[in-house]
């Protein structure tokens, strides 16, 4: 399951419709004709099968919809969260300009390079659902130089205090970040969607109809069933593969950065 999440978009949904309507079609070639010797002698087979998969195909249909918003709610709070990590970040920054120049500039290069890392050490790890090595160095590192400053003013007390709300702040929503780049729908739903997905084509497959009638039925229907497990494993895993979200929020603040402290962006 954790390789398909490496593939492209398109990648991912060509290889799960071809797999969905490869299945349908051997089944039908192959498979079908032993189950429809259990019930060929079945009267108004088709009107009952008809109203069975009506009925099934209304609650697989809900299931699949529910996964399919949860999922899109889940990239839309992942978003958050990351915005919320980079302005608390953008933040800290701003504050620390109020510092004396000697606790100043360190605090600022530290912001800096915690920017840098993510986008070039921590993104490309999270695109293949890893956490990256290094972060919490960087972060210790920011940490203790915030509290190693010692406030003489009641002005520096104040800032200070802001800074390190901050600071802890920063930290939750990466803890959120790192989290969702390796949580989403857990196993046994999936195992749950594949399953319908197999007892829909099993229904369609017990219908009496032409063999061609039946690959071009089955056919769209598992093409159809393939396009929406597609759609919920891009958005179900926000920050996996080429459609994953982007870092621009820390390459914009990165850009700042460098021009604030006057070097170049890179």
């Amino acid at each position: 399951m954790e390789t398909l999440y490496n593939l492209s978009g398109m990648q991912l949904a060509m290889l799960v419709c071809t797999a969905f309507v490869l299945f349908t079609w051997v089944g039908a070639m192959f498979i079908r004709p032993f189950f429809r010797l259990l019930v060929r002698s079945q009267p108004d087979l088709n009107t009952v099968l008809g109203n069975v998969v009506s009925m099934y195909g209304i609650f697989y249909g809900i299931l699949m919809g529910l996964l399919a918003v949860s999922a899109y709610q889940n990239k839309a709070t992942v978003e958050k969260s990351i915005m919320a990590e980079g302005t608390a970040v953008f933040a800290l920054f701003r504050n620390v300009t109020a510092y004396p120049e000697e606790a100043r500039n360190p605090l600022q290069e530290s912001l800096r390079d915690y920017t840098q890392f993510v986008i070039d050490n921590e993104w490309p790890q999270m695109r293949h659902g890893k956490h990256a090595e290094g972060g919490m160095q960087l972060i210790n590192g920011l940490q203790q130089k915030i509290t190693a400053f010692e406030p003489k003013t009641s002005g520096q007390h104040i800032l200070h205090a802001e800074t390190t709300k901050q600071f802890y702040e920063f930290l939750e929503f990466r803890a959120e970040r790192l989290y969702n780049a390796t949580s989403g729908i857990p196993e046994i739903m999936w195992f749950v969607v594949l399953l319908g997905a197999f007892l829909t084509i099993f229904l369609v497959w017990l219908f009496n109809m032409s063999l061609i009638a039946q690959l071009f039925l089955g056919g769209l229907l598992s093409f159809f069933i393939g396009i929406m497990v597609s759609l919920i494993m891009v958005l179900d895993r926000p920050l996996r593969g080429d459609f994953g979200i982007s870092p621009e929020v820390f390459e914009l603040l990165l850009e700042f950065m460098n021009k604030i402290l006057g070097q170049p962006a890179g």
